[in-house]
């Protein structure tokens, strides 16, 4: 089967948030399936290439709504079965990040087009896309057609983010003027890039089971749930996994000492460089609770700030990884101030510190409010780390209390703190904590189960 998976950001080369993760995943995996699978992305002046040796492979010249634009398409072979194409325009990719400027929707309706022309060319039987990005490539597909008459997935990484844009956004992108309807690409008088992929894909895919039922619903469908369930029996959750080779514990060249399930006891000298990192003292008898992430109310961080607040009188300590809200930046600078030697912040964000975060703290919080999938849960279980997590989205689907972690369902502060309570009598009980952990490293969050999911989708995909 080959297939064409198209993402605006992959791992390791640039990487703003989890879809980067799957995008660098995922293909690797069906790869090693033995799929032929072709990825394309942007090419970013900003990304690091390291020692990859990108070839000219073509340029492609889409026409756009104005005119033609050019896409200098080069290529690499990444492991067997598994080819990288980047797309380069000066104009568009040049910049000093990949998102966040007021034409993005025309610099991704020009990457889709480009992913439409390189598709003429591989002649793929499926086309993967991911989030608003990429959406316009099912909708090219179906309007245009495309050799071998391809079927096209989307997956929803966050329904937060849909690529909506005006009437000029819905020209430049090319689609004929019939298409901009409430059937099409037109949503309340607007053009939305993610419900035009919904409506022209033959397959929906989420990053977890749970998600895919709750955007079907008015609380977290950010506007599209009713478009969603309309087209319900062409939505699948597939909980994504994470990179075994990227996130071992026993291999991990960025953490102090590697272990295993059968030698736990070594992280304690983790434990011990993580404390030291943070400028506090390790006390082998006081649990460590951290948190890395975005410092957004998406991710919990009110209710987090405000049970911890509640909280640090009792022996713990508190770290956290991230950037974000000033509000919650500024939050967290006085806790730790007014708690030396219990609360550690890092307001930015460093790879091999939030290593050293998995491999060293007791638990890791997320409480999110929303959680589409989320990778941290896992990685967390995968170094021994007592996940409490909120039953939303991905961590309802992959933790389980009393089996792996610790899980609250209601969005508060209270019962944020009362799953702290929980974690800080789990920690009394020594053999009950080393059972967890061990229960926890020994689940399986590889992308095998999910790869095959996915291939089971793309063989029973009927042609829309």
């Amino acid at each position: 089967m080959r297939i064409l998976f198209a993402a605006a950001e992959v791992n390791p080369f640039i990487k703003v948030g989890g879809l980067a993760d799957v995008a660098g995943s995922l293909p690797k995996a069906l790869a090693q399936a033995g799929c032929d699978v072709h990825l394309v992305m942007p090419h970013y002046a900003t990304a690091n290439w390291g020692s990859l040796q990108l070839e000219p492979w073509r340029s492609v010249y889409p026409p756009m709504g104005y005119g033609r634009e050019e896409g200098a398409v080069r290529t690499a072979e990444l492991a067997p079965n598994l080819r990288l194409y980047t797309v380069a325009n000066g104009a568009y990719f040049s910049r000093e990040r990949p998102y966040d400027f007021p034409d993005d929707l025309r610099r991704f309706s020009f990457f889709s087009k480009a992913v439409y022309e390189i598709a003429h060319v591989v002649e793929p039987d499926i086309v993967h896309v991911n989030d608003w990005h990429t959406s316009m490539v099912p909708a090219y597909l179906k309007v245009y057609g495309c050799p071998g008459e391809p079927r096209a997935v989307v997956t929803i990484h966050n329904m937060a983010f849909q690529g909506v844009g005006g009437w000029e956004d819905f020209v430049y992108s090319s689609l004929p003027w019939d298409q901009f309807s409430p059937k099409g690409a037109e949503f309340y008088g607007k053009f939305n890039m993610l419900k035009t992929a919904m409506v022209y894909s033959d397959a929906i895919t989420t990053v977890s089971p749970s998600y895919a039922l709750e955007i079907q619903t008015e609380k977290f469908g950010e506007g599209l749930h009713a478009v969603v369930a309309e087209r319900a029996d062409r939505v699948h959750g597939i909980l994504n996994g994470i990179d075994y080779d990227e996130w071992n514990p026993a291999t991990d060249t960025l953490i102090a000492a590697g272990y295993d399930a059968e030698h736990l006891e070594v992280r304690e000298k983790n434990k011990a460089e993580l404390l030291g990192e943070f400028g506090l003292d390790y006390r082998s008898q006081t649990p460590v609770f951290a948190f890395v992430g975005r410092l957004y109310q998406q991710k919990g961080v009110d209710i987090m700030v405000d049970a911890i607040e509640r909280l640090i009188g009792n022996d713990l300590q508190f770290l956290v990884l991230g950037s974000g809200s000033p509000q919650y930046e500024e939050r967290l600078r006085a806790l730790a101030a007014a708690n030396p030697g219990k609360v550690g912040v890092r307001l930015a964000f460093s790879n091999s510190l939030a290593h050293m975060i998995y491999a060293g703290t007791d638990f890791f919080l997320m409480p999110s409010k929303f959680e589409p999938c989320g990778l941290g849960q896992m990685i967390a279980m995968r170094y021994g780390a007592i996940p409490i997590v909120r039953a939303v989205g991905g961590l309802r689907d992959s933790v389980n209390e009393p089996e792996t972690g610790i899980v609250f369902w209601d969005y508060s502060e209270q019962h944020l703190r009362h799953a702290v309570e929980r974690a800080l009598a789990l920690w009394r009980d020594s053999e009950g904590l080393m059972a967890r952990r061990i229960r926890a490293m020994l689940a399986d969050f590889s992308w095998t189960e999910s790869t095959q999911r996915y291939l089971e989708l793309y063989r029973k995909i009927p042609r829309r």
